[in-house]
């Protein structure tokens, strides 16, 4: 994905199976999907995705969006809601079944369906997809600038998505919450941790800022005398994944 921003097109694939709506993050939908064939062996598994887009065009005669010009920028975390939830009134006999779109959701995301028919030696799965443009209004929703999430992740910078450290209990390491960037053996920067020390050393990291120009398997060094200069051994940050 490095090196240029991907489209909403060349994301979702085109336009077949996906559907755009406009719903509130605090509401949620609900839609029935009639297969007009028995699904006693069919399975659901739903997911979702938020995508943030530079901008979004209208078209003047209908009012519809328009991705011709969009361009994602990042995106969150994917997210898998639970299909004993928000899959229900399912009748086999008939075909049909009812699939909720949660509330609660950041701005802006893909909403995927995805069943599985197990009958037979074949297995078949396929799957519909919801794009969702998110709206606001006054007194029910926190407008803000997701690109200021500490869980946005910049598309094509080299932004850290996946890390592993060797950080384990260290009864040298002094107690507290340090907030480090750390030494990079390659050319990524500005990525921030925060290492969080009990008082008996054992110690976790999580990530704040994911930084840019990272690659795969770049270290990052966070030293004791940033960890309260106790004796404690040094934590290396490895990168596993990027944007």
């Amino acid at each position: 994905m490095s090196g240029r921003l991907l489209d909403f097109k060349n994301y979702v694939g085109g336009s077949d199976n996906v559907q755009v709506i406009e719903l509130f993050p605090d509401t949620q939908q609900m839609y029935q999907y009639a297969y007009d064939v028995d699904i006693t062996n069919y399975s659901f598994t739903l997911d979702y995705q938020t995508l943030i887009v530079d901008e979004v065009a209208y078209s003047r005669t209908d009012g519809l969006p328009n991705f011709a010009n969009s361009n994602i920028i990042g995106y969150f975390a994917n997210v898998t809601p639970s299909s004993a939830t928000y899959v229900t009134d399912r009748n086999n006999a008939a075909g049909t079944v009812n699939v909720t779109i949660p509330s609660g959701r950041y701005a802006g995301q893909i909403f995927s369906v995805t069943w599985t028919d197990s009958e037979g030696t074949n297995p078949v799965t396929s799957s519909h997809r919801w794009a969702i443009l998110e709206r606001y209004r006054p007194g029910t929703n926190s407008e803000g600038d997701p690109t200021l999430d500490s869980n946005f992740i910049k598309y094509g910078v080299g932004a850290i998505t996946g890390f592993t450290d060797n950080a384990v209990t260290d009864a040298n390491r002094l107690e507290g919450t340090y907030t480090v960037t750390g030494l990079s053996s390659a050319n990524g920067v500005e990525a921030e941790f925060v290492v969080d020390v009990s008082n008996t050393g054992v110690t976790s990291v999580n990530i704040t800022n994911r930084g840019n120009s990272y690659r795969v398997s770049e270290t990052i060094e966070l030293v004791d005398a940033d960890l309260g200069a106790g004796g404690g051994a040094d934590i290396t940050i490895t990168v596993s994944s990027v944007s």
